[in-house]
């Protein structure tokens, strides 16, 4: 039993030495089948069967190439060490002829020679001014500018899939016996502001028609495609799609020392009790925050087109303040002056920002008491100041205009003006000035 056992374990060594001979001398060949198996690629064997299976011969390659970094670039944007070549253009000007270059307009729009951009675009589903002015001119606020393309777009908000909507503004399509395109005059002129109508001062009465009391949904806040519950009065009818304008009355500091009126958003019924006068109604605009409480009254036109008007009269107002309670206002904000149709004031007026005198000392007043005091350094003492010398002489000093303003809203006794230039701030009282013929 011993020598069994013995011989046993000089087989298993002998065994495992020749495994190990074979592993380093190449790969290892494929066990063969058992009697009544199946070879390598399916064959069935007949029982006792044998067969002998030739290995290819494997040597690895003699010198691997490294892969080239830059094997996705097109040839002429790969490095070259080719000194003498005339021109490395990478691709920038092989197929334009020129390099891509960038001009803007003074809307801020943007364009990028070279790339086409086609007469008209037919909508599909999903599309808005807002995408279709992103895509096209790179700055999706010149949506405005397309809509005034498109007369036949009576809503901003609602195009459809298939509409054609023109990019370009001094081109209309003929249709006849050709299919072409004509020059005509721009639709408006350069200086055309589109100004959302945000508010105005409250120098007269507002007609009120309702108040929004509550809301179906669970929040205090409310804003755009939520649903409100409107009370209205019993003076005049109303039905479902109709639009309503939210207001809200606000006492904002100004010199006019009377309420502003703060649009904040438009509401269409949907239902409309007569009997209790209540409507359910869909908030589809809003400005701001909606809150339970704002009134509601007759809808106006929300963006006013307004251009450029010559002047009839010379006409000198003051600003009297603004939406929000800023102390200084500047370029592309709405601001109110005490002016309005009853002083001749008439939309596309403009009105120049002017001031008299030396620039630093008008703002000392808001500045405190030492901030015209300044250190003597000539001076070995400490902390020794002096006021500084009071040279300034108004009456002598020119008239300086520093901001313009575009009139986009007249009532009797106020105007709402669009800063469109300015090269300082504003401040609340100053004075602007409607130049005759201007």
């Amino acid at each position: 039993m011993r020598k069994l056992i013995r011989q046993s374990a000089v087989v298993m060594l002998l065994l495992g030495i020749s495994a190990l001979a074979n592993a380093q001398s190449g790969p290892p060949a494929a066990p063969p089948p058992s009697p009544g198996g199946a070879a390598p690629g399916g064959t069935p064997l007949p029982a006792g069967g044998n067969i002998t299976v030739q290995l290819p011969n494997y040597s690895p390659p003699s010198s691997t190439k490294a892969p080239s970094v830059n094997a996705h670039l097109p040839s002429s944007s790969r490095v070259s060490s080719n000194t003498s070549r005339s021109t490395d253009g990478f691709d920038l000007t092989r197929k334009a002829g020129g390099g891509k270059a960038v001009r803007g307009s003074a809307t801020g729009a943007y364009l990028v020679s070279g790339l086409y951009t086609p007469e008209l675009h037919t909508a599909k589903r999903g599309d808005t001014l807002w995408d279709i002015s992103a895509h096209y001119f790179g700055n999706a606020y010149n949506w405005p500018r397309v809509w005034s393309f498109n007369k036949q777009i009576q809503n901003p908000h609602w195009i459809y899939p298939g509409d054609h909507i023109r990019l370009r503004g001094n081109y209309v399509r003929q249709v006849g016996l050709g299919v072409g395109f004509s020059k005509l005059k721009p639709l408006v002129s350069p200086a055309t502001k589109f100004q959302r109508h945000v508010g105005y001062v409250l120098d007269g009465d507002h007609p009120v028609w309702g108040e929004v009391i509550g809301s179906p949904d669970d929040q205090m806040l409310l804003s755009e495609n939520d649903e409100v519950y409107v009370q209205l009065d019993d003076k005049r009818e109303y039905k479902a799609g109709q639009k309503l304008l939210i207001f809200e009355p606000r006492e904002v500091k100004n010199l006019a020392k009377k309420p502003l009126v703060w649009i904040r958003g438009i509401l269409q019924i949907n239902r409309f009790n007569a009997k209790t006068r209540m409507a359910r109604a869909l908030i589809i605009e809003s400005l701001d925050v909606i809150e339970r409480g704002v009134k509601v009254g007759p809808y106006e036109k929300k963006i006013a087109v307004v251009a450029p008007k010559r002047n009839q009269e010379t006409i000198q107002a003051r600003i009297v303040g603004a939406l929000y309670p800023f102390e200084f206002y500047g370029q592309n904000q709405v601001v109110f002056i005490n002016k309005g149709s009853e002083d001749k004031v008439e939309i596309g007026n403009r009105f120049f920002a002017v001031s008299r005198g030396d620039q630093w000392r008008l703002g000392l007043h808001t500045a405190g008491p030492m901030a015209d005091l300044r250190a003597i350094t000539e001076d070995d003492r400490m902390a020794r100041t002096e006021d500084t010398p009071d040279t300034d002489k108004p009456e002598l000093y020119p008239a300086e205009t520093y901001a313009e303003l575009l009139v986009v809203k007249v009532r009797k006794h106020t105007a709402t003006c669009l800063v469109t230039a300015s090269i300082r701030e504003i401040s609340r009282g100053a004075v602007v000035i409607a130049r005759k013929g201007y």
